[in-house]
């Protein structure tokens, strides 16, 4: 989910949440050390101070000066695609597959699925709290969960502003099988109908399972995150994002952004009905699939560090660019995260990308048809109970 995780960078010898502007005077770990965040670039300086009537040297962060972004975006030659309609004749055997096929009213499957409860905990300015109430969390006894976003304000400025509290004016439902069910490489697809309306923030997507493990768990965007398929710009585009960390920080690719593809879908073309978002994901190389046709695909060069994109244009050509390492803003690549077990998460969130604006009672239905998980080229391990 594109800056669903989206938090203040730790930097070292700083505050956790310290801003850019009061970085200066906190401790620093070397002299001569550098450090950029939010747009300044920060040296690591001796300075002299007085304790206790004692002068004493210390090391701290000096009042750093405007960093001027650089990239390393080249032009890369054009490549193929993968081509061939991976809805109907998928790359592999079958793994796994979610079929949702209970009464209608019941939950997901608890050997696979956890509903993630509880509202403000995201880092994400998301204002919905999320439920396990059948209300929000459901099978409907067509064979699909039902993931339901709703107003639950009652008097002005209700549904209108964000700026109320958290999980005071809106109920969603997340689920995810984190320490349940990983997925390593393969073929994955998932079959949706993405809700209407410009408040919804639906998603599809992975984090890494070294986010959550036991001992020794990774921080985002460490531990990397997948966005498969993403509603975002008023829930009017699909999109497909990867996250990682600049080489060296912990700051996002991008500084939030991370890496961007716009699929060939928006507005109600989106809303109006099934689509199946997914990816083909092998060592080094993601490619993301709509309705079972590859539209675009991330590559890494782990002798360059750089990350090449290769996207579907409307005429039906391909254009290629090719990024990193990482600098702030500017440019992608250095780490690549996406060679170990993943987890994966649905949900439909409310604000952080957007201001929501809708009529008190306001509801909104995210449905997931399936799920389902195959070899690709050889590649796809699952780790988990049988669905």
């Amino acid at each position: 989910m594109a800056a669903a995780l989206l938090v203040t960078s730790t930097l070292v010898g700083a505050a956790s949440n310290a801003s850019a502007s009061s970085i200066k005077g906190e401790s620093c770990p070397a002299a001569g050390a550098q450090l950029t965040t939010g747009g300044y670039t920060y040296t690591c300086t001796s300075v002299t101070v007085t304790v206790k009537k004692k002068k004493v040297k210390k090391l701290e962060w000096n009042a750093g000066v405007k960093a001027v972004p650089t990239t390393t975006t080249t032009a890369a030659a054009a490549v193929s695609l993968p081509s061939g309609d991976f809805d109907t004749t998928p790359g592999g055997a079958a793994i796994w597959q979610e079929n949702f096929t209970g009464t209608a009213g019941s939950g997901v499957n608890p050997a696979i699925w956890t509903p993630v409860t509880g509202a403000g905990t995201y880092g994400t300015g998301e204002i919905e709290n999320n439920t396990s109430d059948p209300t929000n969390l459901s099978q409907d006894g067509q064979g699909d969960l039902v993931i339901t976003a709703k107003c639950v304000a009652t008097s002005s400025p209700g549904c209108e502003s964000s700026s109320q509290p958290m999980g005071q004016t809106w109920t969603s439902a997340r689920i995810w099988t984190e320490n349940k069910a990983t997925f390593q490489y393969g073929q994955l697809e998932a079959r949706i109908w993405m809700p209407t309306g410009s408040y919804n923030w639906p998603a599809f997507w992975m984090m890494g399972s070294s986010y959550g493990a036991a001992t020794n768990p990774v921080s985002w965007p460490l531990c990397g995150e997948l966005d498969i398929a993403e509603g975002l710009q008023g829930n009017s585009q699909d999109q497909a994002t990867i996250h990682s960390n600049i080489p060296g920080t912990t700051t996002d690719w991008g500084e939030g952004s991370g890496l961007t593809q716009v699929a060939p879908l928006t507005g109600t073309a989106m809303t109006s009905g099934w689509h199946t978002y997914g990816i083909l994901w092998q060592p080094n190389s993601i490619a993301f699939t709509l309705d079972g046709k590859v539209w675009a695909q991330d590559t890494y060069n782990p002798t360059t560090t750089d990350v090449t994109q290769t996207m579907m244009t409307a005429s039906g050509s391909t254009e290629t660019v090719t990024y990193g390492p990482g600098t702030p803003i500017a440019s992608e690549g250095g780490n690549w995260p996406f060679n170990a077990p993943f987890f994966i998460i649905m949900n439909d969130a409310v604000g952080g990308v957007s201001s929501p604006v809708a009529p008190n009672g306001s509801t909104a239905s995210m449905k997931i048809n399936w799920i389902k998980y195959y070899k690709y080229n050889g590649y796809g391990t699952y780790t988990g109970p049988t669905s």
